[in-house]
């Protein structure tokens, strides 16, 4: 599924979820909802140009612009220095910094995951800070729709945020609850597609219906139906 897809089936089992659990007040079922159209889009973080990826990212173009002015100070550097002129490892800096900024998306991810990684050591957080940490440390590296997609890894993911939010307040519930119900509906939502998604520890368990075509008029229709079906939910819960 595309974007337009998978937001509508989030906002979907976000609004089914807050239909069945208790009376919620306006604030956590909205934070609810919004966690479960993010959560609806994080898997595909392990896809280089995803939604969610360029989020994080300059746009292609600047990333093949970045590269090659890269490699030009690079080049620079080397020059400067066998001519001898002043500072040459300027221009090799410069040189790193911009290809660096090429892969911004790798930096921010592997850079947040060893945070989480030295939280999880130094202060003794919850295990799932380790989990997610581990996760986006790998996550530039996976192929897209392998692990991350594994319902594996979701109910892992599940575990974690159920066990680490339920001694929290109402709105860190709601938080966890919206994410995992978009994370979930995702997979769903992959596994109606001709590639679908596969099992981890049994790798020629694959779940894919091919129902639907990616961009295609069936999801276009799918995501509009979600969204009526979430505004029917919406007013039998507060009207």
């Amino acid at each position: 599924m595309n974007r337009q897809g998978h937001i509508g089936l989030a906002i979907l089992a976000g609004s089914a979820v807050l239909y069945v659990t208790p009376a919620l007040s306006i604030l956590p079922a909205a934070v609810l909802i919004a966690a479960a159209g993010i959560g609806g889009l994080l898997p595909d973080l392990d896809h280089k140009t995803s939604t969610v990826s360029n989020k994080l990212q300059f746009s292609a173009r600047t990333r093949k612009k970045l590269k090659g002015l890269s490699a030009l100070s690079l080049g620079m550097g080397i020059l400067w220095f066998f001519l001898q002129q002043p500072m040459p490892w300027l221009w090799a800096a410069a040189g790193l910094i911009l290809a660096l900024a090429s892969r911004l998306r790798m930096l921010l991810l592997s850079g947040l995951g060893l945070l989480l990684l030295a939280g999880y050591e130094w202060y003794s957080l919850h295990w799932l800070t380790l989990f997610a940490g581990v996760a986006l440390l790998v996550m530039p590296f996976v192929k897209h729709r392998g692990i991350i997609h594994s319902p594996e890894f979701a109910g892992a993911l599940s575990l974690g945020v159920v066990s680490l939010t339920a001694t929290q307040p109402f709105l860190f519930q709601a938080l966890g609850l919206g994410l995992l119900a978009g994370w979930w509906s995702h997979l769903a939502g992959d596994a109606v597609t001709v590639e679908g998604i596969r099992s981890v520890l049994l790798p020629r368990l694959k779940v894919a219906l091919n129902l639907l075509r990616n961009g295609g008029a069936a999801e276009r229709w799918i995501a509009r139906s979600c969204w009526l079906c979430s505004i029917a939910f919406w007013l039998m819960i507060f009207y």
